[in-house]
């Protein structure tokens, strides 16, 4: 079966959708906000379901399933996305070009690009650099500033501000470490704390906007991801994108109602 049969047979939950892949075995699945990329080891009786309908494998990190003719059909994941972050993600249909891709991620060989929504204004473009600490608790993860937590460098760039008046900004991030819930804590840590963020955010704000607009997540969104991937000796260059979804349009251009209940 090659890859373009296999991404056929996928079992993906509503809001997503396969948006590339390669002869080699690598495709991007692009996720919806809110829904999980592998299933909680305890989830709870009203979960919703994660991006595959299909059981998971949390030793091999892969889903598995029969296709309606009996055949065994896996997918193994490469990276992953937090619930609340929708965008691209990649996986695989075989465990080799799994193997090279996740290599190449811990390589740090690996270019993601995400857009944000920012409560306040973010001028020009540069570098964040701090030192984070990413600590586990009861069910939980939380990341913070810590002198002697480890690296986290993100490149920025402003893209607009909305139509609205909100004082919201879209900004443009491309993390070049991967620290548990970077983007999200560099953002807050400057004044800008990302629209919709239940950890980290303007919870007034956040609970005005919802409560007008009805609109409930997180507005960061992974646009692009891209590899080299290096298989029996071959190199296989690999990027895939998807678009804006129309919650931040929704936010970013003109609607005459939120702009009168929100505007500051």
């Amino acid at each position: 079966m090659n890859t373009s049969e296999f991404v056929e047979k996928l079992p993906l939950s509503s809001g997503c959708s396969v948006v590339g892949f390669d002869a080699c075995g690598i495709l991007a699945i692009s996720k919806k906000a809110g829904r999980a990329t592998h299933p909680n080891p305890n989830p709870s009786p009203n979960a919703k379901p994660p991006m595959l309908r299909a059981r998971y494998n949390f030793d091999g990190e892969y889903y598995s399933w029969n296709d309606p003719s009996g055949e065994k059909m896996r997918l193994y994941l490469v990276n992953r996305l937090d619930s609340p972050t929708s965008g691209v993600l990649l996986a695989a249909d075989n465990e080799k070009t799994a193997a090279a891709a996740r290599a190449a991620f811990k390589n740090r060989e690996v270019k993601k690009t995400y857009a944000a929504i920012c409560v306040g204004k973010v001028l020009g473009r540069g570098e964040w650099i701090d030192r984070l600490r990413p600590f586990r608790g009861a069910g939980f993860v939380r990341t913070s500033a810590d002198f002697a937590g480890r690296i986290a460098k993100t490149l920025y760039s402003f893209e607009r501000s909305d139509a609205n008046g909100l004082n919201v900004s879209l900004v443009r991030l491309t993390p070049l470490t991967g620290l548990t819930h970077q983007l999200r804590v560099q953002c807050a840590m400057r004044g800008v704390p990302i629209l919709g963020d239940a950890t980290y955010g303007n919870f007034s704000f956040n609970k005005k906007f919802r409560s007008v607009s009805k609109i409930n997540r997180l507005f960061l969104h992974c646009l692009h991801t891209g590899l080299e991937l290096e298989i029996g000796g071959a190199k296989i260059e690999f990027e895939a994108e998807a678009p804006l979804p129309d919650s931040f349009c929704r936010v970013l251009d003109y609607n005459n109602e939120i702009s009168k209940k929100i505007r500051p």
